[in-house]
């Protein structure tokens, strides 16, 4: 029975306190809205303040007179203007040295860009097609008259041979794009020139790129040729390939397993050569608009570079390389 009453009472006060919490809470609340509007508002809530009981009447303040709050303006404004003056005259020669080292490093840019040669941004020089064809002429009339030439018992110069072999491969050129769709294309690009030259005629062309090799004429050769394929304007009897033939065969070495395999084939320095120009080509039809293709170079320069870096068998290495570190700028990883 007692703990039954101490129970009850238990409950009771619990009963009184929930009251008095919402009372409690609701002038904190009150007091808090007041607080603001006496500072938000002060003039409004004094007026309201005024017309309540005096029970209920707070102690109010006296109102700050006019002057006081001009005069509290005016040194607050003062002391504002004196901190702003304080750190302007403390940031001023940070300012000046940091406008001062933004000017001196422009100028050294501009310096810097108008003292960089323009040709980075240029085409790669083309050897004068004029000077190119008399050395073409001249190299053709001398394969005639050397014994290896001799021993293959031809009936026709090695320029006319070489110009109808031309024309055989303008006439079928290989599967550049999608060559890997078949098994077929692959082994058909794989045997491309024997398919196209036949045995004898690329027996020929096998011979003259191993000996003018070891006589050092390759790489005049490849030039040459480049030169009068590239070139808007050469005499009519140039030895040439048509852009758009040299193109093809371009991205067939650089694109498709059957070219690749040929050039493995060769030895190194007719292999860099031939990747070189390639790309050299391929970037002058990106020049042109006309990379029918669509060939991205800029994932076969870095290893060209490192390969051309590497050997030692190139009279014009540093040209190369230079022409590379060209179209890597404009050919950017992606």
């Amino acid at each position: 029975m007692r703990r039954k009453n101490q129970q009850e009472q238990k409950e009771r006060r619990e009963q009184r306190k929930l009251p008095m919490q919402s009372i409690a809470f609701a002038c904190t609340v009150l007091a808090a809205v007041l607080a603001g509007a006496w500072f938000l508002f002060p003039k409004e809530a004094r007026h309201v303040m005024e017309q309540l009981p005096e029970v209920m009447r707070p102690d109010l303040p006296a109102p700050a007179e006019p002057e006081n709050l001009q005069e509290g303006v005016q040194v607050a404004a003062a002391a504002e203007k004196d901190a702003t003056e304080q750190a302007a005259a403390q940031e001023q020669p940070i300012e000046s040295a940091a406008s001062e080292a933004e000017t001196a490093p422009s100028s050294e840019q501009e310096a810097a860009v108008a003292d960089k040669p323009a040709e980075e941004n240029k085409p790669p020089p083309v050897q004068n097609c004029s000077v190119a064809a008399g050395r073409l002429n001249s190299f053709f009339t001398a394969l005639d008259k050397k014994k290896y030439i001799q021993d293959f018992q031809l009936k026709q110069p090695v320029r006319q041979r070489f110009e109808l072999l031309e024309n055989k491969l303008a006439a079928k050129t290989p599967t550049v794009v999608r060559e890997t769709d078949d098994l077929y294309t692959v082994l058909a690009n794989t045997a491309h020139f024997f398919r196209v030259l036949g045995r004898d005629n690329l027996h020929l062309a096998k011979a003259v790129l191993e000996q003018e090799q070891e006589q050092g004429n390759a790489e005049e050769l490849a030039a040459g040729l480049y030169s009068t394929s590239v070139s808007a304007q050469c005499p009519a009897d140039a030895v040439r390939i048509p852009f758009t033939t040299a193109y093809e065969y371009a991205a067939f070495f650089l694109n498709t397993m059957g070219g690749r395999s040929y050039l493995f084939r060769r030895a190194a320095k007719v292999r860099l050569l031939t990747a070189y120009y390639a790309l050299l080509i391929v970037d002058e039809a990106d020049r042109r608009n006309c990379n029918t293709h669509g060939l991205d170079i800029s994932g076969l320069i870095p290893p060209l570079i490192s390969e051309i870096e590497a050997n030692n068998q190139l009279a014009r290495k540093e040209e190369y390389l230079a022409q590379l570190h060209r179209l890597a700028g404009q050919h950017p990883l992606r």
